[in-house]
């Protein structure tokens, strides 16, 4: 006879909180460490923003994936608890570090970290980083699948979470694609960075990749703000940034910059912008009443003491 299920113990419920994914937010903090130390570095030596040689995708690629790791931890905070969790997490901030390590090793031997192979080293530093790229992904979209069956929660952040995760993964791909397309170019002789006359290749892939931090950094203000309706905003938040993505899509399939917008990737941006107004104002209205509350307490202090 088959033994009844064994409920997870309370012990290690409780482990399955940030404390469980210390080594995740250690990785993440060195990854914002690298990134910010040289963003700060470029800025005060006028470094060249532009060109593949440039100190700035070490700066991007850090900032993004020491957020993209401590994202991971929380989200993993929020799912029904796994016991090989936190060797996932581990897992994947360990193929961030590594990616973003490579890219900065290239970028300070002064040589592309993309769409290069002109030596043998530079061809395996391309493999491996398209490997850890697809192994990262695949984990995420395990851990999105999961966000489909959360405990209970705070609405608003139940949708923050589902709608970054699955933003995420889309934005996973999208750095996939781009990739294919890129080979491509460089097959028919054309830069790799560009779709058309002017469209920006990455801006998709960039687009939503960061929700999963917006939208539940919204339903947390919210939340502590105790705004009514919240989850309705956040709707509003997911929205402006599913829009967002959609024009970023627009302008790049159509060869266009960033900003050279017609009318139809002009309209997207335009909506995108007002959706995510609406969420702003409620929680800025909801700060200055607050502080107009405590202004309001200190001074009845005062008048009571005198």
């Amino acid at each position: 006879m088959a033994k009844p299920a064994v409920p997870l113990s309370a012990e290690f419920v409780r482990e399955h909180h940030w404390t469980a994914f210390q080594p995740v937010l250690w990785m993440g903090a060195l990854l914002l460490g690298s990134g910010t130390f040289h963003l700060a570095w470029m800025a005060l030596t006028g470094a060249d923003w532009n060109g593949p040689l440039s100190l700035r995708k070490p700066g991007l690629f850090g900032v993004s994936a020491g957020l993209t790791a401590w994202s991971i931890a929380w989200v993993m905070t929020k799912l029904h608890p796994h016991r090989l969790d936190r060797w996932l997490a581990c897992g994947l901030a360990g193929g961030l570090l590594l990616e973003v390590g490579l890219i900065t090793v290239q970028q300070w031997r002064g040589v592309p970290s993309h769409f290069n192979r002109t030596t043998t080293f530079d061809a395996a530093v391309e493999v491996v980083m398209l490997g850890l790229v697809l192994l990262v992904t695949a984990g995420i979209v395990w851990l999105t699948l999961r966000t489909c069956w959360l405990p209970a929660m705070d609405h608003a952040t139940a949708i923050a979470l589902r709608g970054g995760m699955w933003l995420l993964t889309l934005s996973c791909g999208l750095g996939i694609m781009i990739t294919i397309l890129g080979e491509r170019n460089l097959a028919a002789g054309k830069l790799p960075e560009v779709w058309g006359p002017a469209g920006v290749l990455k801006y998709p892939h960039g687009a939503a990749l960061h929700a999963i931090q917006t939208l539940p950094i919204l339903a947390w203000l919210l939340h502590q703000l105790h705004v009514p309706r919240s989850a309705g905003l956040i709707h509003a938040a997911l929205w402006s940034q599913v829009l967002f993505l959609v024009h970023a899509l627009w302008q790049t399939i159509h060869g266009r910059a960033r900003f050279d917008l017609d009318w139809v990737g002009g309209a997207i941006f335009l909506v995108a912008a007002l959706l995510i107004c609406a969420p702003v104002a409620v929680i800025v209205q909801a700060l200055f009443s607050f502080a107009g509350a405590l202004r309001w307490r200190s001074a009845s202090r005062n008048s009571t003491t005198n």
